[in-house]
């Protein structure tokens, strides 16, 4: 399905003032299926603590990130010169929440054809903005933001909506930490630790996709990250251990969404 809404605003909704009760889109549903087997369409989601065990190996999101995985393609087959343009602009965009906010706005509001509004944000805000949705296939006409698209642009919208609606989920605090792991080319690493961790967490130090974790500047933000999104992560002389904190909720699986997402638009 094209869009990610479904009878809701946003591609994920946030953690409700109780922390009780959450609602997802159905590309996220599906993400937590397997935490929530009697979960329905359209239904809210109760009991979002145990969504994601407690304690538990990152290798526990390694099923649900494979099928993620798919949903980001588009990002991996658009040329070059126009996925590095999406990349920088978003890095940019990690260090102005409002842009986050209003972006996924504009794209909730695309998907559900109702007007875009643009006029909370400064004029450069404004152009930045519009700029980014150009690489996106949509163009201003009208002083409505339409969709020009083929199949496979649908394709790269639906791509898009899922990364910032991972993003505009995650804190301040975390999106700037998430913005020092771009910058230290450390995402790809981040990318295949549910993979390669044992059952307990564990991966060994001498493990070459891990190589780049060794230095503990690097180190030290990467647990920041993890820490702001209720994984732990510690280092012994040789080997790191990662695993979910009590009641992690979602909030794992909304970072690794997000490193999925600039992963596959070429972050190193």
């Amino acid at each position: 399905e094209f869009c990610l809404l479904d009878e809701q605003q946003g591609g994920f909704e946030k953690e409700s003032a109780e922390g009780s009760t959450y609602s997802h889109s159905a590309l996220f549903r599906d993400a937590l299926f397997l935490y929530q087997p009697d979960a329905v369409d359209n239904e809210m989601y109760s009991g979002a603590k145990n969504l994601i065990p407690s304690d538990a190996s990152l290798s526990v999101l390694k099923q649900d990130l494979s099928r993620l995985k798919t949903q980001f393609q588009p990002f991996v087959k658009l040329p070059e010169d126009k996925r590095r343009a999406l990349y920088k602009t978003l890095c940019e965009f990690l260090f102005h929440e409002e842009m986050v906010t209003a972006l996924e706005d504009v794209l909730d509001d695309i998907c559900t054809g109702d007007k875009p509004e643009l006029k909370e944000l400064k004029p450069a805000q404004q152009r930045d903005l519009l700029d980014f949705l150009q690489l996106l296939g949509c163009s201003l006409q009208s002083e409505l933001l339409l969709q020009k698209y083929q199949p496979q642009d649908e394709e790269l919208f639906s791509a898009a909506h899922l990364l910032i609606s991972a993003i505009s989920e995650l804190s301040d605090y975390t999106l700037v930490l998430l913005r020092a792991c771009c910058d230290l080319k450390v995402v790809s690493a981040l990318c295949c630790l549910p993979n390669i961790a044992s059952a307990d967490g564990t991966l060994a130090l001498s493990t070459p996709l891990v190589a780049t974790l060794t230095d503990r500047g690097r180190f030290g933000v990467v647990q920041r990250l993890f820490a702001s999104s209720n994984i732990n992560l510690e280092m012994t002389e040789s080997s790191v251990k990662a695993v979910t904190m009590k009641e992690p909720r979602f909030l794992p699986l909304v970072l690794y969404v997000a490193l999925y997402g600039f992963y596959a638009l070429g972050g190193d």
